[in-house]
């Protein structure tokens, strides 16, 4: 049967618009065929660590669990402790040669790993990754200082802290909130310091801010940092262009500076016992001799 004109071209219309959509389902099946599944991230991978026999851990108040190098000195709580703060994305075990030194001094030291870096990676049951968010929130850092100067204070006489290039923030913080009577900073980014204390007051007391001349930034860091302390307070820059670490270690008179600062602030610091030995016995008189046999 012939279909008139009008119901022809009706049926045609019909038929193309059926072929068009079957076509376009057919490209949309094949673009979901082709676009790839998402992956998940891949989990942060565990860094085997060598045992440390000094090895202490303690909670934040958010729960972040920290872990900490802690060598007490000789002569107990009677001693000040330095609390170590490393540089960001680096790690406590950086800290040990400076450690040894301040305890050859008479302090108990304390190397903390922050949050997210070296062992210090769980909050809970979940791990925390190493974020450049970390360098300006008042909620992370600053928690694990508090944290670390509380612990000391049960522990030690007075407490100080040396901070590393961000960290060195963190050390000026301590003091103007009062969680450490000292403090020296080295190659600080003052720029940073409003944004990590948040709420809390920003004014140092007692620190000693150290930097390189020619490290780009942090000689004016270390000045602006200065002019807003409170005494006792100093700031001293020196040649080169040495950062953080490096200045306290190819710069004598960097780590000088910041051991006799530490000295002066935190003093006294007690002497180490020194072991007595036992008296010496006054040497017994020798037997007398039995008397001789008499001879018939």
């Amino acid at each position: 049967m012939t279909l008139p004109r009008p119901a022809r071209f009706l049926a045609f219309a019909l038929a193309g618009l059926l072929l068009a959509g079957a076509l376009v389902e057919t490209a949309e099946a094949a673009t979901k065929r082709r676009r790839p599944a998402r992956r998940r991230p891949a989990p942060i991978p565990e860094v085997p660590r060598p045992h440390d026999p000094f090895e202490v851990t303690f909670p934040t108040a958010d729960g972040v669990r920290l872990h900490a190098t802690w060598k007490p000195s000789p002569a107990g709580a009677a001693a000040p402790a330095v609390l170590l703060v490393h540089a960001f994305s680096r790690e406590r075990k950086d800290l040990a040669p400076l450690a040894d030194e301040l305890a050859a001094r008479g302090f108990s030291t304390l190397a903390v790993d922050l949050r997210g870096h070296g062992e210090s990676v769980w909050k809970g049951g979940a791990r925390i990754g190493l974020s450049p968010s970390l360098q300006t929130s008042s909620s992370a850092f600053p928690r694990d200082v508090e944290a670390a100067c509380a612990w000391l204070r049960s522990r030690a006489s007075r407490v100080g802290v040396v901070g590393l290039s961000l960290s060195g923030n963190l050390a000026a913080l301590a003091t103007a909130t009062g969680w450490a009577d000292a403090g020296v900073a080295v190659s600080a980014y003052a720029e940073r310091l409003a944004a990590l204390a948040g709420s809390r007051p920003t004014a140092a007391r007692g620190l000693l801010v150290l930097a390189s001349e020619a490290d780009p930034g942090r000689a004016e860091s270390a000045r602006t940092l200065d002019a807003a302390g409170r005494d006792p307070k100093a700031v001293a820059v020196f040649p080169g262009a040495a950062h953080a670490l490096d200045l306290l270690t190819f710069e004598p008179g960097a780590k000088k500076a910041a051991i006799e600062w530490l000295e002066a602030r935190l003093a006294p610091i007690p002497p180490f016992p020194v072991a007595t030995a036992a008296p010496e016995l006054p040497e017994a008189a020798p037997a007398p001799a039995p008397p001789a046999e008499a001879v018939e």
